[in-house]
C-alpha cells in the first residue's frame, strides 16, 4: 500500500502544479484551475487516508512523532512567511532614490485621484499588457478605490471596443459615469504618461471650462510660438482643460465678461487710459487679474495697484550668492527657493524657480486685502539702481536691500452684489445632444456701460448673458517678472508649475488640486564637442596607457641596475 500513497502524493502534486501554470498562462480559465487544484489536494488527502488506515500502529512509532513535529514546524514556516508576504503585498513600502522621483506619483497626481468623488475608470486598448503601464495604474489605484483601471484586448472585446470608437491597438481612455475621453495612443516607444494622464484626470472632472484671456497688442509675447511667446504655458492650460484666448482691447470695449482670469505680460508700449479704465471695471465686477512685469519695464497702472496696495520697484534685482554659477547663469537671474504659504507655492518646499531680469514687489496693508508674499529671495540679492554700470555692487543709499519678495498673491473681500457675466460653457460629452442655453435680462442703459462683445459658443451661435452675484473674493498675483513664463523658461525646474498654480487658484479652482506637475525623465545626456570627444578619445587609448608602459618600463631599469 506504500507505493500506491507515493502514487497518489506525486499524481497530485503533478494536478496542483498543472492547475498553478494554467492559471498564470490564463487569467479567464479560473474554473478549470480551481477544479484541477481541488482535484490534486483531494487524491493527495485519499492516499494519505489509504496509507493511515492500512498502517494501524503508525502513530505509535517514534519516527511519526519526529516527522509530525518537522510537518507542523515546516507548515508553520510556511504560514508565517504567507502572512509576511500578504501583509507585504497588502501595505507595501516603496523607496525612490532618483532625484526627481521618477518612480513616484507626483503629489497633484496623487492628490487629484485621492479627491475623486466619483468612479473613473481607465482602458488601455493594448494587448499584451506592459508592465511598466500596469504598475503605474497600481500607483494610481492605491491612492483611492474609486480609481480603477482596465486592460482590454480590443480584437477580443470588440464591444468595448466599439463603445469608445477604438480606432487603434494602444488608445487609452478614461470614462466617469458619462463622461469619455482619449488620454493617449501607446506604442513601443511612447508608454503610458503620468503627466498626460494626470491632466486627463483634472480635466474629465470639470464640470465648466475656466476662460483664460491673455492682453495683447502692446509688444507682449505672443500666445503663438515666436521668439519670445507663452505658447508652451498656453499649451500647458490647454492640455490641462482651459480656454485661453488673446484679447486686443483696441477692438474690444470691454473684457468679456466670461473672463475668469486676464493676464497682463509684460507689454512694450503703456496701456492707454482707457484701457486701464477697462480693467479697472473688469477688477471692480469680481475679475481675477495676473500682472507680470520685467525689470525697467514701464509701468503705468498705479490708478489700480495703489488701491490694492502694491507697487513694482523700478531697480533690477541682482542675486550675488553665486548658485547660478551651477547652472551657467549671471547675477541677472534670481533664484529663488524660498516661498511663501499659500496655495500656489504650498507643495514647493526648497524646490527651485528662476526669473531672468526680475524686480521687486513691495506692498502695503489696505483695508480687506490679504496680501501673501510668494517669492521671497536670498540674503545676497538686492536691488539695483545701476545696471548698466562698470561694476555692479550693493550701494546702501542706492539700493534695495535683501530679503526681496518678486510675487505677492492679494485676495479683496468684496460685498455681495450683482454683475453681468455670460453663462459658463458647459463641457459636453459624446452622449450629450442638446445644447444648454438660458435666457437673461439684458444690460439697462442706466448702466451707463459700453455695449458688451458679442460672445459666441463653441457651436457659433450668440451666447446670452446671464445675471449673477459679485464673488465673495476678487483675487490678483503680481510678480516682477515675465520672462519666467516664456518658452524656454517655463520649462525649467518649477517655472511651468508657478505659472499653471497661479492661473488656477486665480481662477477659482480647488485649491487642494494645486501641486507639482508629474515630472518626466532627466535627460543625462552629456554632449560632447569634436575636440571634446577627440581629447577623451586621446586620453583613454593612448595616453594613459602610454603613462603606465612608460612608469613599467622606468621601475623596471630601475630593479635592473
Amino acid at each position: 500500500m506504500k507505493k500506491y500513497f507515493i502514487y497518489c502524493f506525486f499524481f497530485g502534486i503533478f494536478l496542483i502544479s498543472a492547475g498553478v501554470i494554467i492559471g498564470q498562462i490564463n487569467s479567464n480559465l479560473s474554473n478549470l484551475v480551481m477544479g484541477i487544484v481541488g482535484g490534486g489536494i483531494a487524491v493527495i488527502v485519499a492516499g494519505v487516508i489509504i496509507f493511515l488506515y492500512t498502517n494501524k500502529g503508525f502513530w505509535g512509532k517514534r519516527s511519526t512523532e519526529a516527522t509530525t513535529n518537522a510537518i507542523i514546524s515546516t507548515v508553520a514556516l510556511l504560514l508565517i512567511l504567507g502572512l509576511v508576504n500578504f501583509l507585504g503585498l497588502r501595505y507595501s513600502l516603496k523607496f525612490d532614490f532618483t532625484e526627481t522621483q521618477l518612480y513616484t506619483l507626483s503629489a497633484q497626481s496623487q492628490q487629484l485621484v485621492k479627491n475623486l468623488s466619483q468612479p473613473l475608470t481607465v482602458y488601455v486598448f493594448d494587448s499584451p499588457p506592459n508592465d511598466f503601464d500596469r504598475k503605474l495604474l497600481r500607483d494610481y489605484a492605491r491612492n483611492n478605490d474609486r480609481f480603477q483601471y482596465q486592460f482590454v484586448d480590443p480584437q477580443v472585446n470588440i464591444s468595448l471596443a466599439q463603445k469608445f470608437n477604438v480606432t487603434r491597438a494602444g488608445d487609452v481612455y478614461l470614462e466617469s459615469i458619462d463622461k469619455k475621453q482619449l488620454v493617449q495612443t501607446l506604442s513601443p516607444d511612447n508608454r503610458l504618461s503620468e503627466v498626460k494622464l494626470t491632466n486627463a484626470i483634472a480635466k474629465i472632472q470639470q464640470t465648466e471650462q475656466p476662460i483664460i484671456y491673455i492682453l495683447q497688442g502692446h509688444g507682449e509675447p505672443s500666445i503663438e510660438q515666436g521668439q519670445i511667446s507663452l505658447s508652451q504655458a498656453v499649451n500647458t492650460l490647454r492640455d490641462k482643460g482651459y480656454i485661453v484666448n488673446p484679447l486686443t482691447l483696441a477692438t474690444s470695449p470691454l473684457i468679456p465678461p466670461d473672463a475668469d482670469v486676464l493676464i497682463v505680460s509684460n507689454p512694450q508700449q503703456e496701456l492707454l487710459e482707457g484701457e486701464i479704465k477697462i480693467i479697472q471695471k473688469y477688477i471692480d465686477d469680481g475679475g481675477n487679474l495676473f500682472l507680470m512685469y520685467n525689470a525697467q519695464t514701464k509701468v503705468n497702472l498705479d490708478s489700480i495697484l495703489n488701491q490694492w496696495g502694491v507697487k513694482f520697484d523700478d531697480r533690477l534685482v541682482i542675486d550675488a550668492s553665486g548658485t547660478g554659477d551651477v547652472f551657467g547663469l549671471g547675477p541677472s537671474i534670481t533664484i529663488v527657493v524660498e516661498y511663501g504659504k499659500h496655495p500656489i507655492t504650498q507643495d514647493f518646499n526648497n524646490s527651485i524657480t528662476l526669473f531672468p531680469w526680475a524686480r521687486a514687489i513691495i506692498s502695503d496693508s489696505k483695508e480687506n486685502i490679504t496680501a501673501t508674499p510668494l517669492l521671497i529671495t536670498n540674503n545676497q540679492t538686492w536691488g539695483e539702481s545701476n545696471p548698466e554700470g562698470e561694476t555692479v555692487e550693493f550701494s546702501a543709499t542706492e539700493d534695495l536691500p535683501s530679503p526681496l519678495n518678486i510675487g505677492v498673491a492679494l485676495v479683496h473681500k468684496n460685498a455681495l452684489s450683482e454683475t453681468l457675466k455670460p453663462q459658463k460653457q458647459v463641457l459636453k460629452t459624446e452622449n450629450d445632444k442638446s445644447e444648454e442655453t438660458e435666457i437673461s435680462q439684458p444690460l439697462k442703459e442706466e448702466d451707463n456701460l459700453p455695449s458688451p462683445p458679442t460672445m459666441k459658443t463653441p457651436q457659433g451661435e450668440n451666447q446670452p448673458m446671464v445675471k449673477r452675484e459679485k464673488p465673495p473674493e476678487t483675487k490678483m498675483v503680481v510678480m516682477g517678472n515675465a520672462n519666467f513664463a516664456t518658452d524656454g523658461w517655463f520649462q525649467q525646474q518649477l517655472n511651468g508649475d508657478l505659472f499653471v498654480n497661479t492661473v488656477s487658484w486665480l481662477g477659482n479652482q480647488d485649491d487642494t488640486i494645486l501641486s507639482i506637475s508629474p515630472k518626466e525623465p532627466t535627460n543625462r545626456r552629456i554632449n560632447f564637442s569634436s575636440l571634446q570627444a577627440n581629447l577623451i578619445n586621446w586620453l583613454a587609448l593612448i595616453i594613459i596607457p602610454a603613462l603606465g608602459f612608460i612608469v613599467a618600463i622606468v621601475t623596471w631599469w630601475q630593479r635592473s641596475r
